[in-house]
């Protein structure tokens, strides 16, 4: 299954998780409403006064910063996504034909869109390039979109985390990042032991009926100093990270502790800024500026 029909089947409740209301009964984290509070930041931080997104879900984000003043546009490859997006625009006082339909992995799509829309002070991608194949040609998109000395905002699944969850996410990481090239006698060996030690069977893979769940489309996780060097690679420097979606403890044993008193915990971690983040998050967000042309 596409993820465009992943996305399509989230449409209609994506703007829970960006309700202030949800933060503490929301069953599930909202990382998501601390993303959208970090961006506003970074954004207010650089003096932007307009944004190009790339993936907007319903827009419930770029809505909320184009409500501000700010100049909005971007796009979605979902059609379930784009008709929120464009009513949630709309309902925000912003035009509704500012969201686009399209797949930021066409090239053709991408160059229309960019002559159709111009140059921006920043660009941003928050939760997109973990469902793309080609970081290369997503970066080289987003760099379209936005004006030499403007930021680049790009949000990813950080692998790092996975140095935390001691699950099968850390066995993946050990087998098919840290031990590339050694020999396979040698990794058997570390396999075994890591299949003793590690709880190999979580976090359960998230499945829908429907056959696209996050888990069963392309969703990577990304190598935050691998995806620093794409950016780089396309004329963008003074990278910066920034850290959301805490956890206090590895997830597997959070059951453990109670909900409130765990939920706090996180909440209080959120934006903390240290180096810990490469570690306790789940994800991160590099900003970088685009050098003169």
């Amino acid at each position: 299954m596409s993820v465009s029909s992943h996305y399509d089947g989230s449409a209609a409740s994506y703007f829970e998780q960006f309700d202030p209301e949800r933060v503490w009964t929301n069953k599930e984290y909202p990382a998501n409403y601390f993303r959208l509070q970090l961006v506003q930041r970074l954004l207010a931080e650089a003096g932007v006064t307009s944004l190009y997104e790339l993936g907007v879900g319903d827009a419930t984000p770029l809505s909320t910063i184009g409500s501000t003043g700010i100049q909005v546009a971007g796009h979605d490859i979902s059609p379930e996504m784009v008709k929120f997006a464009r009513a949630n625009m709309e309902a925000r006082g912003l035009d509704p034909a500012l969201i686009s339909l399209l797949d930021a992995q066409d090239a053709g799509a991408i160059a229309a869109e960019r002559e159709l829309r111009g140059e921006f002070d920043a660009v941003m991608a928050l939760g997109v390039i973990p469902h793309v194949s080609d970081d290369n040609a997503f970066v080289a998109a987003m760099d379209t979109f936005v004006r030499p000395g403007g930021r680049l905002i790009l949000q990813f699944r950080n692998s790092m985390f996975s140095m935390f969850t001691f699950n099968r996410l850390t066995r993946e990481f050990i087998l098919d990042d840290l031990l590339v090239g050694v020999p396979d006698a040698i990794r058997g060996v570390v396999a075994a032991d890591l299949d003793a030690r590690l709880a190999v069977d979580k976090p359960p893979v998230r499945t829908r009926p429907t056959g696209d769940g996050y888990d069963e489309i392309l969703s990577r996780f990304h190598n935050p100093f691998e995806l620093a060097q794409v950016v780089e690679n396309h004329g963008f420097s003074g990278v910066k990270y920034h850290w959301y979606n805490y956890h206090p403890a590895y997830p597997m044993i959070a059951d453990q502790i109670d909900a409130r008193t765990y939920r706090e915990a996180q909440v209080a971690l959120e934006h903390e800024g240290t180096w810990r983040g490469m570690f306790l998050c789940s994800a991160g967000i590099i900003e970088a500026i685009k050098d003169p042309a």
